[in-house]
């Protein structure tokens, strides 16, 4: 394989649509880790940064918006990828204006999840 090895980081606190995420992310030259809240996700970023973000955005232990402000205090450009069933404008509005890259919706697709994250993840 060539390249350096590139990591997402999948969170959301439906452990299943976690992992079906991850392995539909993990290919090639990505490598993929979960966690199931924005607390946990923060902790395993800052231990083994990410080079993309894909998570849920109402979690019970630190949400999502509470996770891409924390994230964009220590890396204002790494991408996240907001991925949501909430029907709230004002609480997409909320992700958007926290620094997240893209806001898909639930039931995911992953087509386009995998288009969104091929245009957003670092090649190098």
């Amino acid at each position: 394989m060539s390249g350096e090895m590139r990591h997402i980081l999948v969170v959301d606190d439906e452990p299943l649509a976690a992992q079906q995420v991850s392995k539909f992310l993990e290919y090639g030259t990505v490598r993929t880790s979960t966690a199931g809240s924005g607390r946990a996700a923060l902790a395993l970023h800052r231990a083994d940064p990410a080079d993309l973000i894909v998570t849920d955005l109402r979690m019970s232990d630190g949400d999502g918006v509470e996770l891409i402000r924390a994230i964009r205090a220590d890396n204002p450009v790494l991408a996240i990828i907001v991925v949501t069933g909430q029907v709230l404008r004002e609480a997409e509005a909320e992700a958007l204006d926290a620094g997240a890259t893209e806001l898909l919706r639930k039931p995911l697709d992953l087509q386009e999840l995998a288009t969104a994250v091929a245009e957003h993840l670092p090649t190098s």
